[in-house]
């Protein structure tokens, strides 16, 4: 059952203070906006927020002072449940999150949040790369035995991790448990396991420095989003990198089919099109939302941001505005009920390999 523990008066007392368009530049001046993060800080959700939470507020009438949150756990869930229960929707409360959505779409028992009952205000695109040690034996499809690092059974990482390697006929060992992306990496630079993937802040910040310019590992692929006529939409700051399908043509010919194909495309674009979200609690001011949306629009014209961002992941931003954010989030509700089952039933078997 979604709770959204608001009170009342709290939303009440919100909506007085915005009423009829009441100046937002007025109410902002001189407070603080809460951005919760859910991983933990210094992994790459943190990073990214923080650098995405400096330059929104800047945007927002009477530039706020941003205020960052950590409330890790659970891969991203603590953070979803304090958002949802605790967060007071009186427009100084915002998420920058990493969304747990497949553990919605699977109906992991510890969530207790809808994420359409947001409200919804961006997304950041970004795909995930993969790479594998290279004493491990070669490619993903030659070398035998090796373990692949994951964090969470039923989360997209872990997810498109199994699917992709199930599909080239890998010879693995799955090793979940990992708390974030930094805690995989670093297993893998300490050989503990051998092969993982990474979202590109993750794998700029610390794959590449570490394992791949060292020649400790090295690239395999990553996941592009694919689309409805089967052609990968591919990414321009990985050029150089073959997409999944282009991998899997080269390891084993033709292109890949059937009901893994078939979940892997779907946890892979709902992940890929908004791997970052932003949204404010259910009940916040509608004049709120509306600054706060118009702060989102703005940061892609904004030279200063645009140039930190692109230096710091080596890939501009990709933002999606409120729209296309809920439109993906609402993508869960109407995925085919035959994928949705065979993902949970995948997901528990992976939780069985633990």
């Amino acid at each position: 059952m979604v709770r959204f523990g608001k009170s009342l008066a709290v939303a009440a007392a919100a909506a007085l203070v915005f009423a009829a368009g009441t100046a937002t530049a007025q109410f902002y001046k001189g407070k603080r906006l809460t951005v919760v993060i859910n991983y933990g800080a210094g992994g790459p959700t943190d990073v990214e927020g923080r650098l995405l939470a400096k330059h929104l507020a800047k945007h927002i009438p009477g530039k706020p002072t941003a205020i960052v949150k950590n409330r890790p756990g659970a891969g991203g869930i603590v953070g979803t449940n304090f958002m949802a229960e605790v967060a007071k929707p009186d427009g100084l409360t915002i998420a920058i999150f990493t969304p747990p959505t497949m553990s919605q779409m699977l109906g992991d028992p510890g969530l207790r949040a809808d994420f359409s009952q947001f409200e919804w205000l961006a997304g950041v695109g970004q795909p995930q790369v993969c790479y594998l040690r290279k004493d491990a034996g070669g490619s993903v499809t030659s070398a035998s035995g090796f373990k692949a690092a994951g964090m969470r059974n039923t989360s997209s990482h872990d997810l498109r991790l199994r699917l992709a390697l199930d599909l080239l006929g890998a010879k693995y060992t799955y090793v979940t448990g990992y708390r974030g992306l930094s805690k995989v990496a670093a297993g893998v630079l300490q050989n503990e396991t051998q092969y993982s993937c990474g979202s590109v802040p993750n794998f700029r910040g610390r794959v590449e420095p570490t394992m791949i310019k060292p020649g400790i590992a090295s690239t395999t692929y990553y996941y592009a989003p694919v689309a409805a006529d089967g052609s990968d939409q591919k990414f321009a700051d990985l050029a150089g990198i073959p997409t999944f399908q282009e991998y899997y043509a080269k390891a084993k010919g033709g292109k890949p089919s059937g009901t893994k194909w078939e979940a892997l495309k779907v946890v892979n674009n709902l992940s890929t099109y908004m791997l970052r979200g932003s949204f404010a609690p259910k009940g916040t001011p509608a004049a709120a939302l509306a600054d706060l949306r118009a702060a989102w629009a703005k940061l892609p014209g904004d030279a200063e941001f645009v140039a930190e961002y692109s230096k710091a992941f080596k890939a501009p931003p990709k933002i999606i505005q409120a729209a296309g954010a809920k439109k993906h989030i609402e993508a869960i509700k109407s995925t085919d009920p035959k994928i949705i089952a065979f993902l949970k039933e995948f997901a528990a078997a992976g939780k069985k390999k633990k």
